[in-house]
């Protein structure tokens, strides 16, 4: 049967997933934001179109 890592190896795995985390949060935020902006752009350029972008018909 397979052992567990040792306390240190753990608690070096997970600071490294906490860490992808913190980075994958942030990247989805920035996504968020992005995604955010350009249907504000839409709406703006185009009312009736921005309906179909944003998947209102």
């Amino acid at each position: 049967m397979k052992e567990l890592p040792d306390e240190q190896k753990m608690l070096e795995m997970l600071q490294v997933f906490q860490e992808a985390e913190e980075k994958a949060r942030e990247m989805s935020d920035l996504a968020t934001r992005i995604a955010s902006k350009y249907q504000k752009r839409v709406r703006e350029i185009s009312p009736d179109q921005s309906r179909k972008v944003i998947g209102v018909e």
